[in-house]
């Protein structure tokens, strides 16, 4: 099945995250690449946030991604906060995929953590690549689709393995 949505993590994929602190507290940057990329890939995908969170909601996570700049950019979110599930369970891949409109087999997620995004975009039976940030460490038995270095790097990823329509 081809992929129609992609979802990406909110802090440390998306947005510079400053531990501690809940997003209200945050000043909000995207990481770099991240306007780039989003834009990029817009035309072909239906784009969404999945965000583990504590203090913060669906509303505080639209609030921060239009600090940001991005929200223009994405479809749908889903913040364990509100939906009462955090990754890595597989059910908050499935209300994502929902909310974006398409079949959980046609997305993928990115994000920065193992544990959560990765090994629950894997439970859930969908390609999950880890944005592998300087100093992180492999985990056992957590095996990554793909693995990028900066986020710019996703757009040739997805036309090399997912060719767009017409170019295969």
């Amino acid at each position: 099945m081809p992929i129609r949505g992609i979802f990406f993590d909110a802090g440390n994929t998306l947005v510079v995250e400053e531990p501690g602190k809940h997003l209200w507290e945050m000043a909000i940057t995207p990481i770099p690449d991240a306007l780039e990329v989003l834009t990029a890939l817009k035309p072909r995908y239906r784009l969404g946030v999945i965000s583990n969170t504590v203090g913060s909601g669906d509303a505080e996570l639209v609030e921060a991604l239009e600090k940001a700049g991005i929200r223009p950019l994405i479809d749908a979110l889903v913040t364990s906060r509100d939906f009462g599930v955090a990754k890595p369970d597989p059910a908050i891949y499935a209300e994502g995929a929902r909310r974006l409109g398409v079949p959980l087999a046609a997305t993928l997620m990115v994000g920065d953590r193992l544990d959560t995004d990765v090994a629950g975009a894997l439970r859930a039976g969908i390609p999950a690549v880890w944005l592998r940030h300087a100093g992180a460490i492999p985990i056992p038995g957590i095996a990554p689709t793909h693995v990028i270095d900066r986020l710019g790097e996703l757009p040739g990823w997805l036309d090399a393995t997912y060719p767009p329509k017409g170019t295969d």
